[in-house]
């Protein structure tokens, strides 16, 4: 009897690769984020740009402000979607490579923070990698050693208690509670512990500063929970994760009421507030990746997503090697070569701050380029 061939059906929820599940949706989400910050942290004048492609002055949001929560809350989606809680403490050499992977971010983080010119009196110690690498390994411990239910209450423990700490403890030498951009709780800490080594030199407080890593960890602990639900749910993770995100929306937007939405201070409304926009994200990203539908548009930032970290760090570095290359202009007179290329490329644009973003999306387009080479040879830079 001749032997049926039947066709096997797609896999709609993920890829699998290597016996565990991809979620196309995660690498699309993480190479967004990393675009967002590609985009606005290379504007072609700081002077002109968007408001929308700023920081909120202190107070409030912009779209930049979700752009690096976003990611920390990613990072924790991924720890949720690929670390079996139950078998990590069993796998050997697990730690020994997390904590690896931690410290190599960390050091990166400082290179960034010191090149080119790598003065150690100055030198600002926290930063964007720096804040990864603290956030991924907690996240990662407290992912292995509690149980969900323990985790969901730690992050209404440390969400609370910053609240408490912001509003209530008075700030030393000011002898009030303060959430003034001069005066804080989180300033304060900062400069006792790390003055002189801030994001600059002239303010009191920095963005990734110490007590703000505390709320900042629950950004990567409600991405487990999301990954988790996800991982777990056997499909109907998308729904729920769904209805957490709108949930968390109203709460972070009634708590706003009570303590101001603060990118700068990481404030409690302001991380209830991303997470709920992470959890929708991440729904509506599954949908739409996961579960077989076209997905051509989405494959620029599959790719970027793939490479996220490594294709950051390289933008931030080129740029900063653009501000270092002078050119001369005339007899005596000589241009750095980001000023140069900026106004020959986009100095005629009528408008400061569409010349300012057309720069920064050819920045970004550059490094869309190079992950889809990386992607297309299978080349993928891991920590």
């Amino acid at each position: 009897m001749p032997k049926q061939h039947t066709k096997r059906p797609r896999p709609h929820k993920a890829v699998a690769l290597a016996g565990k599940q991809r979620f196309l949706s995660v690498d699309f989400l993480r190479g967004l984020a990393v675009a967002g910050m590609i985009l606005a942290n290379n504007p072609g004048d700081y002077q002109y740009v968007y408001e929308q492609l700023t920081h909120a002055q202190w107070h409030g949001w912009t779209a930049t402000d979700f752009i690096f929560p976003l990611f920390l809350f990613l990072v924790g989606v991924s720890l949720g979607l690929t670390v079996d809680r139950e078998k990590a403490e069993y796998t050997p050499g697990f730690w020994p490579k997390a904590l690896r992977r931690a410290v190599i971010l960390f050091l990166l983080g400082l290179f960034e923070n010191g090149f080119p010119d790598f003065n150690l009196e100055s030198l600002r110690i926290p930063g964007v990698l720096q804040r990864i690498a603290v956030v991924y390994i907690i996240a990662l411990w407290l992912h292995v050693r509690l149980d969900r239910r323990k985790i969901l209450a730690l992050i209404v423990v440390v969400l609370l208690g910053y609240w408490v700490a912001l509003e209530l403890v008075p700030v030393p030498g000011l002898g009030y509670p303060s959430l003034g951009p001069d005066k804080n709780l989180e300033g304060w800490l900062d400069q006792v512990l790390l003055r002189g080594h801030l994001w600059t030199q002239d303010r009191d407080w920095d963005p990734e500063g110490i007590l703000s890593t505390f709320p900042a960890v629950t950004l990567a602990l409600v991405g487990t929970l999301g990954g988790c639900w996800l991982k777990n749910s056997r499909g109907e993770g998308a729904e729920r994760i769904f209805r957490y995100g709108i949930l968390l929306l109203l709460i972070g937007r009634i708590w706003n009421e009570f303590l101001p939405i603060n990118k700068m201070l990481c404030t409690s409304s302001f991380v209830t507030f991303v997470c709920g926009a992470g959890l929708l994200a991440l729904a509506m990203g599954h949908r739409l990746l996961d579960r077989g539908f076209p997905r051509m548009w989405a494959r620029p930032f599959l790719a970027l997503g793939s490479n996220s970290l490594a294709l950051y760090i390289t933008s931030e570095t080129f740029e900063r090697i653009l501000y270092v290359i002078h050119v001369q202009i005339g007899p005596g007179q000589s241009m750095d070569l980001h000023s140069f290329l900026f106004e020959s490329l986009f100095g005629t644009v009528e408008s400061r701050e569409m010349a300012s973003l057309l720069w920064s999306a050819s920045i970004l387009t550059l490094m869309l380029s190079l992950a889809w080479v990386l992607h297309a040879r299978k080349i993928f830079i891991k920590l």
